[in-house]
C-alpha cells in the first residue's frame, strides 16, 4: 500500500470564505471586501501581506477608505508546530525512558546522547563532572524520598549553564554545556512531586532554542586530529543532542498538556541508522569502515522505517524515537518476516 503523501504547509492568503466559494480575494485586513458586505466572519490561514490598489480602479468616494500600509497592524508570524495527543501507556514510558538519563549519567557519565570517551575532553570534564555530583546527590534524595531541598540548586546551576552558553570557549563546550542542562532539565520538568505545576512556555523555548543552536553552529568539517571513532561518537553526539532537546520539549508537554508539541524542522533532523555503533568498544571499532550518506536518513524517514516494522533490533534509543515522533510502543510495531528486515 503506497502510504498517503504528506501534505505540503499552504501559503494561501486568501480568505477561507472565498476559498470556499471559489471566488477572488481582494485580501484586506482585517476583513476583505466580500465578507464585510455580506457581514460574514473573515478568516486566513496566513495573514495577508498588505496589496497596493490598482489606480485605475479608485474612484473619488473610495479614495478615504484605502488604509495606508503604515497603518496596518504588524503581527508576528505565528510558530508552525504540530499538536498531537498520544496514549498514556506511551506517554509514561517516554517519561520513564528520560529520567533514566539522569540516573545512568551519575553511575557511569553516558546516556544515550552523552558518551564517556567525550567526556574527559579538556574542554568538557569540568562541565560533566560537577553535573553529575548533582545527579549522583539527586539520586541519593530520591531514595530518601526527598529532592525538594535540591531543586534550588538545580535550578541555579541551569542558570548558571545558560549564561555559560553565551561565551564558550569552543563548540565542543557549548556541546558540554547543553548537554549538561538537558540532563538537569530531565531532573527538574520531569519531577515526579512537581507534576502538578504550571506549564511554563519559557522552559518549552529554551528547550526548543538549545536545540536549534547547536543545528547552526555545528561544524561543517571536524578536526582531522580526532581518529574516526571519535569523529562518528562526536557527530553522532550533536545529532543525538539536537534530538533529545526536541524530545524532551515534547515530553514537557505531553507532562504538562496530554499532547505534544513538535515543528516541521525536528522531522529533517539528520539520524545515523547505525545505532549500534553507539556502544561499540573501542577495540571492536572497525577504523577501516568508511563513513557515507547511505547510513544518513532524516528523523521523520528514520521513525517511518521503525514504524513499518523494516528495522531489526531497535534500540533503546530508537523505542524513545518511535514512541516521541509515532506514538507507538515497539510491541506494537507490525514486523515483517525476517528477510523483509533492514541491515543496519
Amino acid at each position: 500500500m503506497v502510504s498517503e503523501a504528506p501534505k505540503r504547509v499552504t501559503l494561501r492568503r486568501s480568505c477561507q470564505a472565498c476559498v470556499r466559494g471559489k471566488r477572488r480575494c481582494d485580501q484586506l485586513w482585517p476583513r476583505c471586501s466580500r465578507c464585510q458586505a455580506r457581514g460574514s466572519d473573515c478568516e486566513y490561514i496566513n495573514i495577508p501581506l498588505p496589496a497596493r490598489p490598482d489606480p485605475s480602479n479608485i474612484s473619488p468616494r473610495s479614495v478615504r477608505q484605502v488604509i495606508p500600509v503604515s497603518a496596518l497592524p504588524i503581527h508576528r508570524p505565528l510558530p508552525l508546530v504540530i499538536m498531537k495527543g498520544y496514549d498514556r501507556e506511551i506517554i509514561s514510558f517516554l517519561i520513564a525512558g528520560m529520567r533514566r538519563f539522569p540516573i545512568e549519567f551519575a553511575e557511569n557519565m553516558k546516556t544515550q546522547f552523552i558518551h564517556p570517551d567525550l567526556c574527559h575532553k579538556r574542554e568538557a570534564s569540568t562541565v560533566f563532572q560537577n553535573v553529575q555530583s548533582l545527579c549522583k546527590l539527586h539520586t541519593q534524595a530520591s531514595q530518601g524520598g526527598n529532592t525538594t531541598a535540591l531543586t534550588p540548586l538545580l535550578q541555579q546551576h541551569c542558570a548558571e549553564l545558560l549564561r555559560k552558553s553565551g561565551r564558550p570557549a569552543s563548540f565542543q563546550e557549548l556541546l558540554a554545556i547543553i548537554q549538561s542542562l538537558l540532563i538537569l532539565q530531565c531532573l527538574l520538568v520531569l519531577d515526579e512531586r512537581a507534576d502538578d505545576g504550571p506549564y511554563s512556555e519559557t522552559i518549552s523555548t529554551m528547550l526548543s532554542n538549545v536545540g536549534r543552536r547547536l543545528w547552526q553552529q555545528a561544524p561543517i568539517q571536524l578536526s582531522h586530529t580526532l581518529s574516526p571513532r571519535e569523529a562518528w561518537l562526536f557527530a553522532e553526539s550533536v545529532r543525538r543532542t539536537i534530538i533529545v532537546a526536541f524530545m524532551l520539549r515534547s515530553v514537557y508537554s505531553l507532562l504538562k498538556r496530554n499532547y505534544s508539541v513538535r515543528t516541521p524542522f525536528v522531522d529533517s533532523l539528520p539520524f545515523d541508522v547505525r545505532t549500534p555503533l553507539w556502544d561499540t568498544e573501542h577495540e571492536d571499532w572497525d577504523d577501516t569502515t568508511p563513513a557515507s550518506l547511505e547510513n544518513m536518513v532524516s528523523l521523520q524517514q528514520y521513525s517511518t522505517l521503525l514504524d513499518s516494522g523494516a528495522v531489526h533490533g531497535i534500540s533503546p534509543f530508537s523505542a524513545l524515537i518511535l514512541a516521541a515522533c509515532k506514538g507507538k510502543a515497539v510491541s506494537d510495531v507490525p514486523y515483517p518476516p525476517v528477510t523483509g528486515y533492514k541491515t543496519y
